[in-house]
């Protein structure tokens, strides 16, 4: 009686037990991706949940190999074997793994294969797994980014006060020092004095969660001059404070040296430009009261011509005048031979008349040579006024051409002027 009480009990217990097991089962089942394996890894079971992580029906899957599930590449790796090898042995494997879905896409996974044993066996295999897919796809996203960084970028980590905590190859190869020179230093190590005394809560800023960034004036360990182009970046931990910073930095001291020769000769070119200026505003002056005194040339020219044509005019009258004298002359040379030949005639009652006609003969005489010389000294006056109307024609001719020249070279140094000006602005204008 007391014995069979007590198996009632204790299968009253088992069976309480087993309900307790499949409710916690079906819970399973139920609310996460659940899957069910043969010992050799075909499938069973598998829940909607898991199904819709992979696509397929549970038609399409069910006696089917778990290798359905997999990349054959993967299939074909010892850790594969290994899988199946230790949860025939009985025990449980958990990880992240990828997996394939019905489109042959790459699905990852959470999961734990744990058997289930009866009577000491593995009755079967169960999985239960959550959907990291996205998760992973933006895990491996940072870690190339970072890979990335670590590849192309001088990476330096600090505590939040500025003691050096690590650096990769990049940053100690820039710098020239080794990991073990820098850590456990502080940052004043890469910089000059004059850094911090223009920055003094440069690290109290950073500590507070505010990111620096711009270039910077560093030293290496041989003292040589580094410009590098950073950002200090505050890292928070789950409870929102700095944990450390962490710079990333890009070597661009070339870039930097050729943009320093570049100012310079700016400098010098700005400098230059406004020294033309200054030149050629003399020069403009020069220019200006050369115009003027050859305005004024031109001007004296043409009263000299002017005076000169008028000259011309009076010597034609005066030439006018001498021919009319000298005909006069003739004719009076010629009335006075007439008397003296009536005078002959008349005998010595023509005697007296006879010496005035000579006397007018010899008059007429003198009055002719006089004019000839008149005539002579005309002519050669005619001779010297057309020389120098030529000289004033061929000075006029300079003298405009001149003008010409110097209103050519003003406009010529009013450009020089206006391009100097211009590059003066635009060199002014530069930031480097």
């Amino acid at each position: 009686m007391f014995g069979s009480k007590k198996t009632r009990h204790t299968m009253e217990a088992l069976q309480q037990e087993r309900f307790q097991f499949e409710c916690f089962q079906n819970a399973i089942r139920d609310q996460v991706p659940y899957i069910e394996f043969t010992p050799d890894g075909h499938i069973r079971f598998a829940n909607a949940l898991f199904l819709s992580v992979v696509g397929y029906t549970l038609e399409e899957v069910q006696g089917k190999h778990h290798s359905i599930l997999c990349f054959p590449e993967d299939t074909a790796k010892a850790d594969y074997q290994q899988l199946w090898h230790d949860l025939k042995s009985g025990h449980p494997v958990r990880g992240r793994f990828i997996r394939k879905d019905r489109h042959d896409n790459a699905v990852w996974v959470a999961a734990t294969y744990f058997p289930v044993l009866e009577h000491g066996h593995v009755a079967y295999v169960a999985k239960v797994a959550s959907n990291v897919t996205q998760e992973q796809v933006e895990l491996e996203r940072n870690q190339a980014l970072l890979k990335a960084m670590d590849k192309s970028l001088a990476v330096i980590d600090f505590t939040p006060d500025g003691t050096v905590l690590s650096a990769n190859r990049n940053f100690l190869a820039c710098l020239d020092y080794q990991l073990n020179d820098i850590v456990g230093q502080h940052h004043r190590l890469f910089c000059e004095d004059e850094f911090y005394q223009n920055n003094p809560n440069f690290w109290a800023d950073l500590a507070s969660g505010k990111i620096q960034s711009g270039l910077f004036k560093r030293r290496d360990k041989h003292g040589r001059v580094i410009w590098l182009e950073a950002t200090y970046n505050p890292i928070f931990n789950h409870e929102n404070k700095v944990v450390k910073i962490i710079k990333l930095a890009s070597d661009i001291t070339e870039r930097v040296e050729q943009a320093m020769v570049v100012r310079d000769a700016a400098k010098k070119s700005c400098q230059i430009a406004e020294d033309t200026v200054s030149i050629a505003r003399q020069g403009q002056g020069s220019i200006a009261s050369m115009l003027s005194n050859s305005k004024e040339i031109n001007a004296a020219v043409d009263v000299v011509s002017g005076l000169i044509e008028e000259l011309n005019r009076q010597s034609k009258n005066v030439e006018a005048i001498v021919s009319t004298i000298s005909d006069i002359a003739e004719q009076t040379n010629l009335l006075a031979l007439n008397a003296a030949i009536e005078a002959a005639r008349a005998g010595d009652q023509g005697r007296g008349f006879a010496v005035v006609a000579d006397e007018v003969r010899k008059l007429a005489s003198r009055t002719s040579a006089s004019t000839s010389e008149i005539a002579s000294v005309i002519d050669k006056n005619s001779q010297i006024i057309g020389n120098i109307d030529h000289t004033i024609k061929v000075v006029f001719d300079k003298a405009s051409h001149g003008e010409n020249q110097a209103n050519t070279v003003s406009r010529v140094i009013e450009e020089i002027i206006y391009d100097a000006d211009l590059v003066s602005e635009t060199v002014q204008k530069l930031s480097i």
